[in-house]
């Protein structure tokens, strides 16, 4: 009796049949679970429409940011005064974010004035410079008047240097960066995703490679700012 007791007691545990117990096979085993579904992330507030306030990049393109945040990408110019404008509420809203996203600022490069101060950005960028100056630089050329572009690379290199120089930053450095093969590749680099996001105006807001929207898209910078958070919770996991 103590056997039997046992082995039903086994057959109860196991899941397996009397029958199965009685021919000696082996008992099966218990289902597994299936899979837990991965987190779902929060969808898009239905006051944003796609198409209206924003539009769906196809292809997305793919970003190279570490994983778990989400790329946030301004495209902007140096020379444009909607960028300046903009410039004192992004960096007000890097203070507030959402913790998953990432600000990432991309510079034109669509004719010689651009591609000049965008290497401007990329030699500061290099030189680990740019949080400190990017502002200033709006400053010089929008109050300051001074347009920190020249009639051809030698003399732009030579005026950048300058402000540089009065801003804090070795001149010499300054220079080898201007001239580094990185920062050529990083004005190549530009160029490419600025065509691959179909930008024609500044600023623009590029969210995860998927979304673009803009301040005129949105309806204004708080909406746009409100808008970008809400792409960002869609595209964070949870």
């Amino acid at each position: 009796m103590r056997t039997l007791a046992l082995a039903l007691l086994a057959m109860i545990a196991t899941g397996a049949t009397p029958h199965a117990l009685a021919q000696g096979t082996p008992a099966a085993r218990p289902a597994a679970r299936p899979a837990a579904a991965p987190p779902a992330s929060t969808p898009i507030p239905a006051k944003w429409q796609a198409g209206r306030h924003y539009r769906l990049l196809n292809p997305a393109v793919p970003n190279t940011i570490a994983p778990g945040k989400v790329e946030v990408v301004e495209v902007f110019w140096y020379g444009c005064g909607a960028c300046y404008m903009l410039d004192p509420y992004l960096e007000s809203w890097k203070k507030t974010k959402p913790a998953a996203a990432e600000l990432v600022r991309l510079p034109v490069t669509w004719n010689d004035s651009a591609k000049r101060h965008a290497k401007l950005f990329y030699a500061l960028q290099a030189l680990k410079q740019d949080g400190r100056l990017h502002t200033k630089v709006f400053d010089s050329i929008h109050r300051g008047g001074n347009g920190l572009i020249a009639r051809d690379d030698a003399s732009t290199l030579a005026l950048q240097r300058d402000w540089a120089k009065a801003n804090g930053v070795d001149p010499t450095a300054f220079t080898n960066a201007w001239n580094s093969m990185s920062v050529d590749v990083k004005l190549r680099q530009a160029d490419d995703l600025v065509r691959r996001y179909r930008v024609e105006g500044t600023p623009a807001m590029i969210i995860n490679g998927k979304y673009f929207t803009d301040i005129n898209s949105a309806g204004g910078v708080p909406q746009m700012l409100e808008l970008i958070n809400a792409l960002v919770a869609a595209e964070t996991r949870r």
